[in-house]
């Protein structure tokens, strides 16, 4: 009999000159220019601070212009100009290396510190304390084992669930707004991923810069987040899939903030009713870059990809799985595409894999041939997989009217374990002419097989590491498939939860209460509180729910609480991030007279600004300019001036304080007449010749005087 086939070639991959994902360094010439102009009136002085690619492990900056580094890591050039033009033009010019970012280990324990306590605070724009949006990030991160989890998980939602609309650039929405309408660009990505990650109590803040879009082809302004983990992990919600640990070169770094603001300012003085304008040639981008050399990685190929079974018959299913393992904390995407013709079906061909180190994962398709083929015919089905971390594999299924099949069954032990407990797969095989082929079973973190030599029943016994839902898939090499469910707790039968305030005055004795319950008639449980150098202990006897209290006075201005509940068979620690601060008391020091241009030059520091935030000083009712030092220096008449000092403290509380500036009246001196001390030096002896001619006139004329009255 004459067998005819059918061959069904596999799409070719579209190849691009540029792989993001891929690089690994890049070498940059960054270019930030603009214009400052007064319109309507004369540019009499400027001052300008403008933001510039920052200093860090993993980007190396050469600017051709003096650079100031601020204490939160950012970059600055200030420019500024007694005699500016109007308009007033700028360049800065910097050599960038940048090198991927990746995060190969993370402490199982850390501390959140005093200014990290402020990245887990809501803002008008991030309302990490709404309601909803608390709820929904404590949704969609259940069952996460830990923190890169939980961040990974948020990520993905954000960029699953959002929209891509480029009118929205510039707007700056709320975190609110973004949740409801559910779309915008790269910042209302990033700003509703604050407020999910804010909401947990994670630390987030906001990271602008720049970075090459491969569908536009050209580098764009664009917005990610970092996390603080123990240490910065970098996540970029939008770009699809999201990077979450891994943060690839073509991310250059501009500068890092608590919300989606803007750093870049200018201050000048201009002739009255004049308005300024600061015009850059692309506000979206900010900055010209051009690439001057790139290093491209190579996707990973040290991972398994194959098919349980590569023949099944017509309308037959059975599974494709990939194992993959990471020596890094990254997010990765795996696409299975199949041949083209309608041969075989992919069900949720897209799969996502948060990887850790040592993590081995296994990611499962369950495949099904068209039942409606020819019979005639011999179908050759290529499967590939995809990945911008993994090296593109190959398996193929052939589909045939005649392929052989097994029957068999399979159920689990247990519908519901603890994690750390051991579930038992059952497999049940019927009575065949021949037996031959394999057993697959396969889970989030496990697979295994067994050869089949007889009928009856064979078992897999496997330790689920992922709580919540886990899906088991049984498979033969004969075709077919079994899906099977069931659900791993991470429960402890106690539950308990830490109320302290975040903020506390120094030396303030304060109440933490710990509420605790039990599922279990009665348990005896030690509850411990650990601050600093202080330590407290107690043991009491739980049914139900009962709450601990302990007065904590605490002393140091940085620490965290920490709680540890332990019964016979646990024990589970909290740590909870509390700022202990001091109340500011803000004074003018170091105050300064100077006579210049017919006014004095007053100027001060304010002591105590550390200590503060969100410091304002205004004198005679105008705004001031408060460098970060504390420093005032502006130019007053004589007189008396009030100073009004406007400031929160650590918690946010209000303060306002006045005082009076005596300004004396200051001699003018040489320099007012426009004389320096080497100018007065100079006319100094012509000015004695001058007035000695002067004398000797005088007494000339006094001597004739008196010869006439003689």
């Amino acid at each position: 009999m004459r067998r005819e086939y059918l061959i069904i070639l596999l799409l070719l991959q579209v190849s691009f000159a540029l792989e993001t994902r891929l690089i690994e360094e890049m070498n940059l010439a960054v270019v930030q220019s603009g214009s400052i102009r007064a319109v309507g009136g004369e540019l009499k002085y400027l001052v300008m601070n403008l933001s510039v690619p920052t200093q860090t492990s993993y980007q190396t900056v050469v600017t051709d212009k003096p650079v100031t580094q601020l204490p939160d890591g950012n970059s600055i050039v200030t420019i500024e100009s007694t005699k500016p033009t109007n308009p007033f033009r700028y360049t800065v010019t910097s050599s960038v290396a940048v090198k991927a970012r990746e995060t190969h280990a993370l402490p199982a324990s850390y501390q959140v510190n005093y200014s990290l306590m402020q990245l887990t605070k809501p803002t008008a724009r991030i309302q990490s304390d709404d309601p909803e949006i608390k709820e929904l990030a404590r949704l969609i991160t259940a069952n996460s084992s830990d923190d890169f989890e939980r961040i990974s998980k948020l990520a993905l939602w954000v960029n699953s669930h959002l929209t891509y609309d480029s009118s929205l650039a510039g707007s700056l929405k709320d975190a609110k707004w973004i949740l409801k309408n559910q779309r915008g660009v790269c910042a209302e990505y990033s700003t509703l991923f604050v407020a999910f990650a804010r909401s947990l109590g994670i630390p987030a803040r906001f990271v602008s810069g720049m970075a090459y879009d491969d569908e536009k082809g050209e580098w764009v302004g664009h917005a990610w987040v970092e996390v603080y983990l123990g240490e910065w992990v970098p996540v970029d919600p939008t770009w699809s899939p999201p990077e979450v640990g891994y943060l690839d070169a073509s991310h250059l770094e501009l500068s890092k903030y608590y919300d989606d603001e803007t750093f870049d300012n200018v201050y000048a003085l201009t002739s009255q009713n004049a308005r300024i304008e600061w015009l850059r040639p692309e506000s979206g981008k900010g900055a010209e870059v051009r690439v001057v050399s790139f290093k491209e990685g190579k996707r990973n190929s040290d991972y398994q990809f194959e098919a349980v079974a590569t023949t099944i018959g017509f309308g037959v299913r059975t599974i494709v799985f990939a194992t993959v393992s990471s020596d890094d904390y990254r997010v990765v995407s795996l696409n299975l595409s199949p041949c083209t013709g309608n041969i075989i079906y992919v069900d949720d061909a897209e799969k996502y894999l948060i990887l850790k180190p040592g993590d081995r994962k296994v990611v499962s398709w369950v495949v099904t041939s068209n039942p409606k083929l020819s019979s005639s015919y011999l179908y050759q089905c290529p499967l590939i997989l995809n990945s911008e971390y993994l090296e593109p594999k190959q398996v193929t299924i052939e589909v045939r009217a005649d392929a052989p099949l097994i029957n068999f069954n399979a159920f689990l032990e247990k519908s519901e374990i603890a994690l750390g407990e051991n579930q038992t797969v059952y497999v049940d095989v019927g009575v065949a002419r021949k037996y031959e082929g394999r057993l697959y079973v396969t889970s989030p973190d496990y697979s295994s097989y067994k050869p089949i030599t007889r009928s009856g029943r064979y078992s897999f016994s496997l330790q689920p590491k992922t709580t919540g839902v886990n899906d088991i898939y049984v498979a033969t090499t004969l075709g077919g498939v079994k899906p099977l469910q069931f659900r791993v707790s991470g429960e402890m039968g106690v539950w308990a939860d830490v109320q302290i305030p975040e903020f506390i005055p120094v030396g303030n004795a304060t109440k933490m209460r710990v509420f605790l319950s039990s599922n279990q008639t009665e348990r005896s449980v030690r509850v411990t509180a650990i601050a600093g150098e202080e330590k407290e202990t107690k043991q009491i006897t739980l049914i139900g729910n009962k709450s601990v209290e302990f007065l904590l006075n605490l002393t140091d201005t940085i620490g965290n609480v920490t709680v540890v509940v332990e019964s016979a068979d646990f024990v589970k620690q909290f740590v909870k991030p509390v700022t202990v601060y001091r109340i500011p008391n803000l004074k003018i020091t170091n105050l300064l007279f100077t006579a210049e241009n017919g006014m004095v030059r007053t100027s001060f520091i304010l002591s105590g600004v550390q200590d503060a935030k969100d410091v304002a000083v205004a004198v005679d009712g105008e705004r001031v300019l408060l460098t970060q030092a504390g420093a005032v220096s502006l130019l007053l008449t004589p007189g008396a001036h009030t100073v009004e000092v406007e400031f929160t403290d650590w918690a946010g509380n209000g303060y306002k304080q006045s005082y009076i500036i005596d300004v004396p009246a200051i001699p003018t001196v040489g320099n007012e007449t426009g004389l320096n001390l080497e100018q007065l030096l100079e006319v100094i002896p012509a000015l004695l010749y001058v007035t000695l001619l002067i004398l000797l006139s005088a007494a000339v004329l006094v001597f004739k005087s008196v010869e006439k009255l003689q």
